[in-house]
């Protein structure tokens, strides 16, 4: 299934109260992402995903997405397996004058057979992420 949301976010929005963002999606496995960036934003629009108070996108914690006309494309295998199920974006817009909009999208699958399941829960806990 592929979730597609466009964000605009204001200027002047400031990292330390970013804009937030929550995209609903079903349980399975995040597969696929994108992070899309038009012409015009010159890196001064930031993007982050969380997940029940996890940074999953940058994994790099405190870092951020930002660019100009350019899309991050990743192919992480993130499990969802707990409710609610959901992501949340935050964003911040350095731009002193300007609106800007990013685009946010991601493919879910079902869920793997339950071995590889246990092999991804393992990682996520070893990762420090896991319950």
């Amino acid at each position: 299934m592929l979730y597609f949301v466009e964000i605009a976010v204001p200027a002047q929005t400031p990292e330390l109260t970013p804009l937030e963002t929550r995209i609903g999606v079903t349980s399975g496995l995040c597969r696929e992402q994108w992070f899309m960036f038009p012409d015009g934003l010159y890196g001064l629009t930031h993007l982050q995903v969380w997940h029940h108070g996890w940074q999953v996108w940058p994994w790099t914690g405190l870092t951020s997405f930002h660019w100009n006309n350019y899309v991050y494309h990743t192919q992480d295998s993130y499990p969802l397996t707990a409710e609610p199920y959901e992501f949340v974006v935050k964003c911040w817009n350095d731009d002193d004058s300007y609106l800007h909009h990013v685009t946010v999208a991601l493919v879910i699958d079902p869920l793997p057979p339950s071995s590889e399941m246990a092999e991804l829960s393992q990682f996520l806990e070893e990762l420090g992420l896991g319950a």
